[in-house]
């Protein structure tokens, strides 16, 4: 196990967003041992985001949420967990505004540690722009943990910064932790530091909510079976999948709760069989998923969703719900539990099969596997990594 350490957490993410992520779920438990300063994401690319409509559809949301975040510079959650929102000029690929803004989050970032008494802290990166920050940080460890192929970032417009950061990342880093089998496929043969730990699931948190099935509000007037997906909505679900899956199963009453942030969900929120309930707190995430019938996980194929691992497979899996997905690496390690479809009609068809014929069985293996892949588990699985890489850099040799 790891602990009494200092990490310094460079996430992508902000910790006051609409979902929380992995890193939120890594580093909440990470700080139960150790204290943890949460460095939300200071990346932005406003000149790219205006370039196409799809782009500027959800930009001022995002910005509001920013500002927000801004807003409460430095909040102490505890003894053990800080959230820090460094402020910077949204912009970057400009060589003097990178500069300026270097100097500007190093200062801050300086001035905390000094008040903290930072010291070779570990330093967790998943935001690709703290490469430029190394030169600042006196580490003890570095891990880039990769949850998503971040050389792939929609917002950002110049790929090639993006490369380059991670590239620098990549050669300095002492752990690399992938999420997904695609993801450590993609860096093992180049290098020998790499390990596959999946995402993690609140298991007891859904359990809970499996085990009371309190009816839901929102839901009161829905007649069952119901398929339901919780998240953020955007252009890169299948919305034709979905529109297609609506039409086909008129008896079949769709859910999806989350902020839509891009594409058009204008013809599926017509159709009398689909209800939109808007973002829900994460709460009541686990309630939701209590009370549908199978979960779907609807993206296109896009080389971001590839390489990912959703977090809602496990959630899924904790409230023992059927779920059918497009073929996402991470989903074909489940066959006998897991329905992966290529095809809207196979898509279709897996959500009539799996509500007709899923088992209790089925149900309790899927529980099983979520127990086995809760964040505790995977924290202690990653301390303990971390903990051999700073056994090996004092020279510290264990004998059995």
């Amino acid at each position: 196990m790891l602990k009494s350490k200092d990490i310094i957490c460079f996430s992508p993410s902000d910790w006051w967003g609409m979902n929380p992520s992995c890193t939120t779920h890594l580093m909440k438990y990470f700080s139960r041992d150790n204290r943890v300063i949460y460095v939300n994401p200071f990346s932005s690319d406003i000149i790219g985001s205006i370039g196409t409509t799809e782009k500027r559809r959800g930009l001022w949301g995002r910005i509001l949420r920013k500002l927000k975040s801004l807003a409460k510079i430095c909040v102490k959650i505890n003894d053990s967990l800080y959230i820090v929102s460094p402020f910077f000029f949204p912009f970057q690929g400009i060589g003097w505004i990178d500069a300026v803004n270097n100097f500007l989050i190093s200062l801050q970032l300086l001035v905390l540690f000094r008040f903290l008494s930072v010291r070779k802290p570990i330093v967790w990166v998943e935001n690709l722009r703290a490469a430029d920050l190394f030169k600042i940080i006196v580490s003890d460890c570095i891990v880039y943990h990769v949850s998503d192929l971040f050389t792939d970032d929609s917002y950002i417009e110049n790929q090639s910064i993006l490369v380059r950061r991670e590239n620098k990342i990549l050669s300095n880093a002492d752990l690399i932790i992938c999420v997904s089998v695609a993801l450590y496929d993609r860096l093992r043969t180049k290098f020998h530091n790499v390990s596959y730990v999946p995402h993690g699931v609140d298991y007891e948190l859904f359990q809970n909510a499996m085990t009371l099935r309190s009816e839901m509000k929102e839901l009161s007037g829905i007649a069952h079976p119901v398929a339901g997906y919780f998240g953020t909505l955007t252009s890169h679900n299948n919305i034709e999948l979905l529109e297609y899956c609506a039409e086909k199963l008129a008896y079949v009453h769709f859910v999806f709760a989350g902020q839509i942030t891009g594409g058009d969900y204008s013809k599926l929120k017509g159709l009398p069989n689909v209800t939109f309930l808007g973002k829900l707190p994460y709460d009541r995430i686990p309630l939701l998923c209590a009370n549908i019938d199978v979960g779907l996980l609807p993206w296109k194929m896009d080389a971001w969703i590839r390489n990912c691992n959703p977090l809602k497979m496990f959630e899924y899996m904790a409230c023992g719900k059927p779920i059918v997905s497009v073929p996402i690496r991470e989903a074909e390690n489940y066959p006998e539990l897991v329905r992966v479809c290529e095809t809207n009609e196979a898509f279709c068809e897996a959500i009539e099969t799996m509500l007709r014929t899923d088992t209790g069985i089925q149900a309790k293996a899927r529980m099983e596997v979520a127990e086995r892949n809760s964040w505790a588990a995977h924290v202690a699985t990653i301390g303990n990594l971390i903990s051999d890489v700073l056994r090996s850099k004092k020279g510290v040799v264990q004998y059995g």
